[in-house]
């Protein structure tokens, strides 16, 4: 399997904090509605794993058969019913002004 420089994985790793807290903040209301701060602990180790795994895969895709195929088998799991993604909407307002 490929690997990618120190400087690109490095770079990968701070880009999937950022997502990863992108992700915990817009889920802080279902937190404090259905999660212990220990479940939430628990499970923001997991979403940062999962983003760098997948950000990972995805740039190295085009050398590797292996991530081309990670990718591809959990493209094809994605349910039907998922909706398509939209900005939260604390983005669309700061960049609206509004």
């Amino acid at each position: 399997m490929k690997k990618l420089t120190l400087r690109a994985t490095v770079d990968l790793q701070c880009l999937s904090k950022y997502i990863g807290i992108v992700v915990r903040d817009a889920m802080e209301g279902f937190h404090h509605k259905h999660l212990s701060d220990e479940q939430m602990k628990e499970l923001n180790p997991i979403i940062r794993n999962a983003v760098f795994t997948a950000l990972y895969a995805h740039t190295i895709s085009e050398t590797s058969p292996k991530a081309q195929r990670f990718i591809s088998e959990n493209l094809s799991r994605i349910p039907e019913y998922w909706e398509s993604p939209e900005l939260l909407q604390g983005f669309e307002r700061s960049i609206d002004g509004k």
